[in-house]
């Protein structure tokens, strides 16, 4: 794991999905005409699920992420992609071809260039927060989350006992995939909650030393992972993570298959996420996106064409309204006209 953390750079493939989804609708306390909304919402749920294919630069400070919502169920099958890039030296985001260009309009030379949003120029409309957001959004915070992470992890894995790891036999699939170690590690309710709260905590006070917590936040994000404090909370439910872990002949993880499973104590709410990652090219990332060879277009110009759409769809229903020839008033009864004169 420590040579896996140490790489500047790789790139990943994931995807999450719901394996568990129970709630019992009947019993909570909405009105019976939404009851059935709610039952829709859950069903559609259960059949999302995200998939993400990146990379990570960690000398260059800039990470690349196509994000694909995918819903499959019932012969309905959908999905939707926006690919970002982030630059977090000098705090720009690129938002690759999605559904934004079709619905925006962009002129003609526009077509296929990025979209790129400076942020800068966006967190200035948000006045005091301004230097708040743009320290979380800096190199700064990039790597001071990085390293929080790297800590948070080791540190937490170093905690757990040793007969939680075992070693499993190597499948075809596994061989195939060029792993040469499956490891599985498997963690109950408190060593589930003890990991998650060592890694957060980790991550927490890496980032106040390096100043990008006040002692305010510090002292706030602290309480939640006190697990004195947490533990009437946590004592509700109980959950339970497996990992599947596959090494590659580098020594470094190519590939890991968790289960997070989350239950009421009745087992009447019971939440199952599954996640599929693997890790490739460690040291030297492979970027899709990019920005230099294919052009981008700056957010406010695609902002200006969007005002003057707007602007001249209401100049064009303001002046067919102007030429629509006015009713004409109804002619007074004779009897009216007698009386007023």
């Amino acid at each position: 794991m420590q040579k896996t953390l140490n790489s500047s750079g790789y790139n990943y493939t994931s995807k999450s999905s719901i394996t568990n989804l129970a709630v019992p609708v009947k019993d909570l306390k909405t009105a019976a005409s939404k009851q059935q909304y709610l039952e829709k919402s859950l069903e559609m749920a259960r059949g999302l699920s995200i998939i993400a294919d990146g990379a990570i630069d960690m000398k260059n400070k800039k990470s690349e992420v196509l994000y694909n919502l995918h819903y499959d169920q019932d012969n309905v099958e959908v999905s939707i992609k926006v690919p970002l890039l982030f630059d977090y030296t000098t705090q720009t985001l690129y938002v690759g071809t999605t559904l934004f260009n079709t619905i925006f309009p962009m002129a003609p030379g526009n077509k296929g260039k990025l979209i790129r949003i400076d942020l800068n120029d966006l967190l200035k409309l948000t006045g005091e927060k301004s230097d708040k957001l743009k320290n979380l959004l800096g190199k700064k915070y990039f790597d001071s989350v990085n390293e929080g992470l790297k800590q948070g992890v080791l540190k937490g894995f170093a905690g757990l006992k040793d007969e939680r790891f075992s070693d499993q036999p190597l499948t075809g699939d596994d061989k195939a995939a060029g792993l040469v170690r499956h490891i599985t590690v498997r963690l109950n309710h408190e060593e589930s909650v003890t990991l998650l709260l060592t890694i957060a905590d980790t991550l927490i006070q890496r980032l106040y030393q390096d100043g990008v917590l006040s002692k305010e936040e510090y002292g706030t994000l602290m309480i939640l992972t006190d697990k004195q404090k947490v533990d009437t909370y946590l004592a509700t439910f109980s959950m339970a993570v497996t990992l599947d872990i596959g090494l590659a002949s580098t020594g470094q993880i190519s590939r890991i298959e968790s289960r997070f499973t989350v239950a009421g104590k009745d087992n009447r709410y019971q939440v199952g996420v599954a996640n599929i990652s693997r890790f490739s090219r460690y040291d030297d990332p492979l970027f899709t996106i990019r920005p230099e060879l294919t052009g981008t277009v700056d957010h406010k110009e695609i902002l200006e064409s969007i005002l003057a759409a707007r602007a001249a769809q209401k100049a064009e229903a303001e002046a067919k309204k102007a030429k629509e020839p006015k009713e004409a008033e109804p002619e007074a009864p004779k009897e009216e006209k007698k009386i007023a004169e």
